[in-house]
């Protein structure tokens, strides 16, 4: 997917500079799935240019959703990077409230 295409998306995602966490399946090459979470880190516009977006592991998100609310910023260590040449497709799975942040 082209870098618009994904960041299309993620505007979804994004109510008035909050995050409203949907959970995201996204589908690669080589048969890999991810689900999870896309969050907007500092670096985004960097990393949005060379087509590579931050993704919050489903299985990291209590975690990284507890380590915020301790230290009031995203710790980029339960992310991975995800490259959009490799991405197939993304279908948001499951809306959910924004209580969870």
């Amino acid at each position: 997917m082209t870098k618009e295409e994904i960041a299309d998306l993620l505007e979804v995602t994004q109510v008035n500079d909050k995050v409203r966490p949907s959970l995201i399946r996204v589908m690669c090459k080589r048969d890999i799935t991810h689900y999870g979470y896309f969050v907007s880190f500092d670096d985004y516009t960097e990393l949005k240019a060379k087509n590579l977006f931050r993704f919050v592991l489903r299985n990291n998100f209590r975690i990284f959703n507890t380590d915020y609310q301790k230290s009031g910023k995203y710790n980029t260590r339960y992310s991975i990077i995800l490259n959009g040449d490799d991405v197939l497709y993304i279908e948001f799975v499951m809306p959910l409230t924004s209580s969870v942040f």
